[in-house]
């Protein structure tokens, strides 16, 4: 039935949130527990880069292993050891047993994104899907807006502690909902888990991540990165050799012959980057090139989300009347234009200069959301859908990574050419100042560059040709 739907739709909402919440709450409380553990800058920084280097190794894995054993119990599972897993980081008696745990929240919240996505296109119809994705964004958006600030409410009301603590009475009472609402579900009728295709992904998204991570701290012509790069590129090879002999792959490979598929994916990569290469360089332009404090830097941040919320349930809506391909690209485009105007943002700026730069990066971002998550989901039969949820979600994580990394190795490469053109106008603080800000510009440059393409691979995309999965499942809820 329809209040069913929407039901089901709010269970995953809470998970979407929470993975998020926990991805972007953390980071304001790595002072204190730097402090509370006696620990060094390099190894506090684990206690991010742990959760996220196995988020992003576990999507692919468990989209799979939720066709074979059922979205519900990956879901409900995902909740159970997230869940725990933030408990036992609040009760962390050392630095090296939270990071511990934190590699298990993250397992946790790969089951939670993994399976979200999913479940949605399996619950509404094909004229209503991009407007429940779209709604399901709001989460994100809200999860990455209060984040910073919750943390840094609840570690000056408590401790650190209390930012996972928090997560325990949220998370029980999600499971119990999701366990009353999300309806039962039979097994894959005679199918398998591709065991040594997930432990090669796996390990090839790991050195990947890591390299991209890491890259710019090691140094990018290290032996510890280019060992990591030539890893990925021979346990990749293996594992789509794995893959296009396995009797049941962890992933079809036949399903990136449908452009609705393949150029779906490949425009969230390049939307990510893009995205996070002005999230990722904000901060430093705001606190080391203007003087902002980090709160105030963090405040006026938030449009991004705030705007990507309250565009991407109109523009979900807007795909299902029109068609995914219309509003993803100009999306991308807006998103485009806005990292332009970016480049054009004066070093004595007005809050309001900054703010609608952002806003129009938001825009696109909401714009292009929804529409391309439903082309991609709409292009798989029901049996591949926990398969398209997982591939897309790793492609987020994939985008995200390659805008830091690409964005950071441009400024430092950048930043000692302006020093040497100022040095000699300015004094050597200014020249330092500037040079720093002008290098962030051309980061920004690169980002548009790399967006406008993403407008290319957005528009060639064919129109999503198999809408029936997601019909099928709405009947067999009875809807």
């Amino acid at each position: 039935m329809q209040e069913r739907k929407w039901l089901t739709l709010s269970t995953v909402s809470i998970g979407t949130f929470m993975a998020t919440l926990d991805g972007s709450i953390v980071n304001i409380s790595l002072p204190n527990i730097q402090q509370a553990f006696g620990i060094d800058l390099p190894t506090v920084d684990w206690v991010v880069i742990a959760y996220l280097l196995v988020v992003g190794t576990v999507l692919l894995p468990f989209g799979r292993l939720g066709e074979v054993l059922t979205f519900r119990r990956v879901y409900i599972a995902g909740f159970a050891l997230f869940t725990g897993a933030s408990v036992l980081c609040g009760a962390a008696p050392s630095a090296g047993a939270l990071i511990g745990f934190r590699i298990l929240q993250g397992v946790g919240a790969g089951m939670l994104q993994a399976m979200g996505p999913a479940i949605v296109a399996r619950t509404f119809g094909v004229h209503e899907r991009g407007r429940a994705l779209g709604l399901n964004a709001i989460s994100v958006s809200v999860g990455l807006s209060i984040g910073p600030a919750l943390g840094g409410f609840l570690t000056e009301l408590g401790s650190w502690r209390a930012i996972f603590l928090i997560n325990a009475p949220v998370g029980i009472f999600a499971i119990l909902w999701a366990a009353r609402i999300l309806p039962p579900e039979e097994r894959g009728h005679g199918q398998s888990f591709d065991l040594r295709g997930a432990v090669l992904s796996g390990v090839a998204l790991f050195a990947l991540l890591l390299a991209l991570t890491e890259g710019q701290a090691w140094g990018w012509s290290s032996a510890a990165v280019l060992g990591l790069g030539a890893a990925f590129v021979g346990v990749g090879a293996a594992f789509l050799v794995r893959e296009a002999r396995a009797r049941h792959p962890m992933i079809d490979l036949q399903l990136f012959r449908d452009r609705a598929f393949s150029a779906g994916l490949a425009s969230v990569v390049i939307a990510f980057a893009g995205l996070f290469t002005a999230t990722f360089l904000m901060p430093f332009l705001l606190e080391n090139g203007s003087g902002f404090s980090p709160i105030e830097a963090g405040l006026l941040l938030t449009p991004i989300p705030i705007t990507t919320a309250l565009v991407a349930p109109f523009s979900g809506a807007f795909s299902d009347r029109v068609g995914p391909r219309l509003p993803a690209s100009a999306g991308i485009a807006i998103m485009c234009l806005g990292l332009l105007a970016l480049t054009q943002l004066p070093e004595r700026f007005a809050v309001a200069d900054l703010v609608w730069r952002l806003v129009l990066v938001g825009v696109g971002q909401g714009l292009f959301m929804s529409p391309n998550s439903s082309s991609v989901l709409g292009a798989v039969p029901r049996s591949r859908l926990g398969t398209a949820s997982g591939t897309l979600a790793q492609m987020r994580i994939d985008g995200q990574a390659v805008g830091i990394a690409v964005s950071g190795a441009i400024v430092a490469a950048r930043m000692p050419i302006h020093v040497a053109e100022l040095t000699g106008r300015v004094g050597q603080a200014a020249a330092q100042r500037e040079a720093f800000v002008l290098a962030i510009h051309d980061a920004f440059v690169v980002a548009a560059v790399v967006c406008a393409a993403g407008i290319v691979t957005s528009l060639v995309r064919g129109p999503v040709s198999r809408e029936r999965p997601s019909e099928a499942a709405v009947r067999d809820l009875g809807a």
